[in-house]
C-alpha cells in the first residue's frame, strides 16, 4: 500500500511539473510573439532580424519559395524601413490553435493578421496560416522555420483565441 501512495503522489507532482513547464513555455513564446510585433509593427529591421535563428528558413506556399530568412529580411527591408520612417503603419497580431514542445523546442501552427496602411492611403488586411518551429537558444527563443501557408478567411482568425 505505501508503495502505491508514493507512485501516486510521484505521478501527481509529474504532472503538476509538467503542466508548469508547459505554461512557462507559453508565457515565454507569447513574449517571443509581441517582440516580433514590436519590432515588425516599429519597423525594427534589425531586431526583428534578432527574432530568426542564424540558419532559419522560410517557407512560402503563395510564392512557392523556400530561402534563409536572412535573405528573406533582405527582402521586407525597405517595407519595414518605410515603416520606420512613419510613411507605412503595420499592425501585426498572432492566433495560434496548435502549441506544442519543451522547454527549448516549440512548434506553433495559427494564422497571423497584418494590416499594411500604405503611402497612398490604401489598406490592405491579409490572414495567412503559418506553422512555426523555434528553438530556445542561450536563454532566447528564435524561429527555425517559418511555413506561410494559404491565406486564411477572417472567420477562421476569429475562431481562435487572442494571444
Amino acid at each position: 500500500m505505501e508503495t502505491r501512495t508514493i507512485l501516486k503522489v510521484v505521478l501527481i507532482f509529474m504532472l503538476f511539473t509538467c503542466d508548469a513547464i508547459s505554461q512557462n513555455r507559453i508565457t515565454e513564446l507569447n513574449a517571443y510573439w509581441n517582440e516580433v510585433k514590436e519590432v515588425v509593427e516599429a519597423g525594427d529591421v534589425e531586431g526583428y532580424g534578432a527574432t530568426f535563428h542564424e540558419d532559419g528558413i522560410l517557407v512560402s506556399d503563395t510564392g512557392k519559395i523556400c530561402y534563409s530568412l536572412q535573405e528573406a529580411l533582405k527582402k521586407w527591408q525597405d517595407g519595414l524601413e518605410k515603416t520606420n520612417k512613419g510613411l507605412t503603419k503595420v499592425n501585426l497580431d498572432f492566433r495560434f490553435s496548435e502549441r506544442t514542445g519543451d522547454i527549448t523546442t516549440a512548434f506553433e501552427r495559427g494564422i497571423f493578421r497584418h494590416e499594411l496602411l500604405e503611402e497612398n492611403g490604401k489598406r490592405t488586411e491579409r490572414f495567412i496560416h503559418f506553422d512555426a518551429l523555434l528553438m530556445k537558444k542561450d536563454g532566447k527563443w528564435q524561429i527555425m522555420l517559418e511555413h506561410q501557408k494559404l491565406p486564411a478567411t477572417k472567420e477562421e482568425w476569429l475562431a481562435l483565441s487572442k494571444l
